[in-house]
């Protein structure tokens, strides 16, 4: 072996002194490790120390792994599915002498029938009344009522008949029991800021999404118009330009707050349909899932006197002020067109 490779013999006292400076430092460790570090071997050697993290000491309830997104989705639909605080004075029954009090419910249909059961002698052994379930009663109703055809009375003995007739018939006519358990009530809201919708440069009203794809088609990154929309639960919806294609989003209502997804709590909402479309005009606003509205298409074509006449008047009215309006009824039918459904609340009948 070359001698210049060789290693060169440890020092004793630099031994020595190391071996000290080890004991020193190990030994305040073992008095405050305690029994938690373990005891010295009898050989000397240091047992092991305790852990950094002691998760003896953990507390789960300071480190929640619970998705709050997902929780305030499940929120927003618990709330969708009971419906709001009714506002201040809603009645859902309408006041004796209305135009509306002949709109019976199912409960009421029930309850009428099943009295005119007892009066009739009819053994009274429960109270829930013959349905055929090929026959929507409350449709029926209004359907008559609103053609003329026939009064409550009237209508309650054809029930009673078609009842009579299923049950006797049996087969596919057979009549089965059905109790109502809720109701729910609605309240009709126009839309807020119709009259500014109708001033936008980029409202092009009755329009199906091929027409819109056929206007975008070339056109550059973000250019958007708005339209009516083509399904009847929605009033509006967005065709726009991104990611090289065109794309439609419907605008969703609920709690009269307009947003691009009623469902999720997270997603931007706003009180007008032309204050959601400000609030995506700016890019740095947008998700990636959602519509960039930053470039409008002006409309091309004025609107007729009558549209214009319409948003004009609802911007001044309610959607139950323009009953009251001295107006022939397919009038009042035009004017109430551009209007939502909020449901107000549900009522438990189980007792």
């Amino acid at each position: 072996m070359c001698p210049g490779l060789r290693r060169p013999d440890p020092d004793p006292l630099h031994s020595l002194h190391h071996l000290h400076l080890h004991h020193t430092r190990s030994a305040p460790e073992e008095s405050a490790g305690g029994g938690g570090g373990g005891a010295a071997s009898p050989g000397g050697a240091v047992a092991l120390r305790a852990p950094v993290i002691d998760l003896s000491r953990f507390n789960p309830e300071a480190f929640p792994i619970e998705d709050w997104e997902e929780r305030a989705r499940q929120e927003r639909a618990r709330e969708m599915a009971e419906g709001v605080e009714p506002p201040p004075g809603f009645t859902s029954d309408p006041a004796p002498g209305a135009v509306g009090s002949l709109a019976l419910t199912h409960l009421q249909l029930q309850h009428q029938h099943h009295l005119q059961l007892q009066q009739a002698g009819a053994a009274a052994a429960s109270l829930p009344v013959p349905y055929n379930p090929m026959l929507d009663l409350h449709l029926l109703l209004e359907r008559s009522l609103r053609l003329g055809l026939a009064g409550p009375g009237a209508l309650l003995q054809q029930v009673g008949r078609l009842a009579g007739s299923g049950g006797a018939g049996g087969g596919e006519g057979a009549v089965v029991q059905r109790t109502v358990h809720t109701q729910v009530d609605y309240i009709h809201c126009l839309v807020p800021d119709l009259l500014a919708i109708t001033n936008c440069v980029f409202y092009w009203g009755k329009m199906d999404r091929y027409e819109a794809e056929r206007l975008l088609e070339g056109r550059p990154e973000g250019t958007f118009l708005l339209r009516d929309s083509a399904q009847e639960e929605y009033l509006f919806s967005v065709s726009f330009r991104r990611y090289g294609r065109s794309l439609h989003a419907r605008i969703e209502q609920w709690n009269h707050r307009f947003s691009f997804d009623s469902h999720d709590p997270g997603v931007f909402a706003a009180h007008t349909v032309c204050g959601l479309i400000e609030h995506y005009k700016d890019p740095s606003c947008c998700m990636f899932f959602e519509p960039m509205l930053t470039n409008p298409l002006p409309r091309t074509f004025p609107f007729p006197l009558q549209h214009l006449c319409r948003a004009a008047i609802c911007s001044t009215t309610t959607y139950d002020g323009i009953t009251t309006l001295r107006l022939p009824k397919p009038l009042h039918a035009y004017l109430k067109e551009y209007h939502y459904k909020q449901r107000v609340r549900v009522r438990r009948l189980d007792h």
